[in-house]
């Protein structure tokens, strides 16, 4: 229950073009307003997977450049494959807690941004996969899960006794696990991105992962207010 807070947050981040303020939290009425990574795609977000695949390497041009994209490197590459399933797997501990009709209200709108958000950038990273000539990589959580044990670059993820704790939990315990679950979820997320954004050679793949430590560095902030006062 949150009664009689308010949280006046002003986070600004300008080289993503987006701004979180004034968050209130004022008993248990309606969901205050969730940070804009979610609803406006800042300047650095990757392209729909369309645009993706139509610019994979050696054709189209990068964006703001007019010069054909640099091919992947091995850091782009292992990149895709290894944040498919790791953002799978954030998908499904979205699914699992949205089943729940106690779990609390502001937690789960949390989850719905997440779940839309990261659906859409599996979409964007396979479609690379596949204009790079890759297999896509199955979005459903344990297969995704077995694919990434092969491919490394798993931070964060959970162990399937963590996924069926979450799972059995009721509504408000489940909101807390979520959170706590979600947040280091989300670290092991920004550590694989600023490692792509730093070797990487793919103007898309390195986008996308400047957008990834953006979003949920913010989302991070959020949830450790929301699990403090729950």
């Amino acid at each position: 229950m949150l009664r009689g807070l308010v949280v006046t947050t002003a986070l600004f981040v300008t080289g993503a073009g987006m701004a979180l303020t004034a968050v209130a939290f004022s008993g248990d009425s309606a969901a205050p307003p969730l940070p804009a990574a979610a609803t406006a795609a800042p300047s650095d977000a990757a392209p729909p997977p369309t645009t993706a695949a139509a610019n994979a390497p050696g054709t189209g041009t990068a964006p703001g450049t007019g010069a054909s994209p640099k091919p992947p490197n091995a850091a782009d590459l292992a990149f895709a494959l290894a944040m498919v399933p790791h953002h799978a797997q954030a998908v499904e501990m979205s699914r699992l807690l949205l089943a729940k009709p106690d779990a609390h209200h502001l937690v789960t709108a949390l989850a719905e941004r997440i779940r839309t958000d990261q659906e859409r950038e599996i979409g964007e990273m396979n479609a690379w996969l596949s204009a790079w000539g890759q297999d896509p990589v199955p979005a459903d959580s344990r297969a995704a899960a077995d694919h990434a044990t092969h491919h490394g670059g798993t931070g964060g993820m959970l162990t399937p006794a963590q996924m069926a704790a979450l799972a059995a939990a009721d509504g408000p315990t489940a909101s807390r696990l979520f959170l706590d679950l979600m947040t280091e979820h989300h670290e092991g997320a920004v550590a694989m991105a600023q490692a792509e954004a730093a070797d990487g050679a793919n103007v898309y793949t390195r986008n996308l992962a400047r957008h990834i430590i953006t979003e949920q560095q913010t989302e991070i902030l959020q949830m450790s207010t929301l699990a403090t006062h729950l």
